[in-house]
C-alpha cells in the first residue's frame, strides 16, 4: 500500500506544485528573468500541463480534476507571463 501512495504523490506532484511554483517564479522581478529562471518555469510549467490534461480527462475522482484543473490553469499563466515579459526585453 505505501507503493500505491508513492506512485500516487509522484503523478499528482507536478499539477499540484508544477504550476504554482512555476507562477511564483514569474511574479519575483519578472522584467528581469534571467535564462535559467526561464528554462525552470517552462519545465515546471510543461510538466504542471501535461500531467494537468491527464487528472482531467481520465476517470478519477473530483478532487483530483481540480488538482488537474489548477495545475493547468497555473502553468497556462506562468507560460503567459514568461512569454508577455520576454518580449519587452
Amino acid at each position: 500500500m505505501e507503493s500505491l501512495a508513492l506512485a500516487v504523490a509522484i503523478i499528482v506532484a507536478p499539477a499540484m506544485f508544477g504550476g504554482p511554483i512555476a507562477l511564483l517564479i514569474t511574479l519575483w522581478n519578472p522584467t528581469n528573468m534571467s535564462r535559467f529562471r526561464k528554462i525552470f518555469v517552462y519545465t515546471l510549467a510543461t510538466l504542471s500541463l501535461i500531467v494537468g490534461c491527464f487528472l482531467i480527462f481520465e476517470n478519477v475522482s473530483p478532487g483530483a480534476r481540480n488538482v488537474g484543473i489548477l495545475g493547468m490553469a497555473t502553468g497556462l499563466f506562468s507560460i503567459w507571463r514568461v512569454r508577455k515579459f520576454a518580449s519587452r526585453n
